[in-house]
């Protein structure tokens, strides 16, 4: 999926109570409840209020993208986190969280996008959490997965998580995935998916999770009244013009739901 751009990141940042407020009118949740809901089912208390969470810059490479740490920790602060950007970056910056008691560190390189849970010594990553974040969002949308199909689009590392997900919750999860390898790969490890042409499942699903980071192969003649899709990527699989008659239907924000359950299951 394309990388986010320090455009990118001003405009999440300054748009995440409209983001919000949309799933809450899709899906019935807002993103704290979206986040502990993902990262539990059992009757575990996990407190994201004041928990201190440190977001650190990385200085070099690809990974480095101005406004990113501060858009985290702006996701995290509205989770109700006692959230910050420390003042150094790279192990530095790493150091610094340490010494300033935080309870958890996010930070991001070229690779990876991962929470560290400093008291547990556990490392969240980014790319399962998004999946099941979304599928989450999906779900509360939908009301329920059992027996429903659901469009699957991309079998990369966001799109076989979700797959999981989607399988454990009861949805009949049929994939639209060109690279015969990745195809492959999922059935050979078991991945209870079934093949489809994209044309073929868009006409039997009312559900999409987009995993691709192919842009604009679904447009507005695809979708129905009742066509909901989870987005977690950049860019969207739908056209301006699906999107719009869609409307809050497309669910679609490329970083507060991962930052959210990431936070939460750090927190666990």
């Amino acid at each position: 999926m394309t990388r986010l751009t320090a455009d990118d990141l001003g405009a999440l940042t300054r748009q995440l109570d409209e983001f919000d407020a949309q799933l809450e009118s899709v899906a019935g949740i807002g993103l704290r409840d979206l986040a502990l809901r993902t990262a539990t089912t059992e009757p575990v208390c996990v407190s994201l209020y004041g928990a201190r969470i440190a977001a650190v810059p990385i200085s070099s490479g690809e990974g480095f993208i101005p406004g990113f740490s501060a858009c985290v920790a702006a996701i995290l602060g509205r989770l109700g986190c006692d959230a910050w950007v420390t003042a150094q970056a790279d192990v530095r910056g790493i150091q610094e969280a340490v010494s300033d008691h935080a309870d958890v560190v996010f930070v991001a390189d070229d690779h990876r996008f991962i929470a560290l849970d400093i008291r547990k010594g556990r490392c969240i990553d980014d790319d399962p959490a998004t999946a099941d974040g979304y599928v989450t969002a999906l779900e509360a949308a939908a009301g329920e997965f059992l027996g429903r199909h659901v469009l699957l689009l991309g079998l990369g590392p966001v799109g076989r998580a979700a797959a999981r997900r989607l399988v454990s919750r009861g949805a009949v999860v049929e994939v639209a995935e060109p690279d015969d390898s990745r195809l492959r790969e999922a059935l050979e490890a078991g991945l209870k998916i079934r093949p489809v042409e994209l044309a073929d499942g868009l006409s039997r699903c009312e559900l999409i999770f987009d995993a691709t980071p192919a842009a604009g192969i679904i447009d507005a003649g695809d979708v129905g009244p009742r066509t909901i899709a989870a987005v977690p990527g950049m860019p969207s699989a739908f056209t301006a013009a699906a999107r719009e008659a869609m409307g809050p239907r497309h669910i679609h924000e490329p970083l507060a739901i991962g930052v959210a359950v990431m936070a939460a299951r750090a927190l666990l």
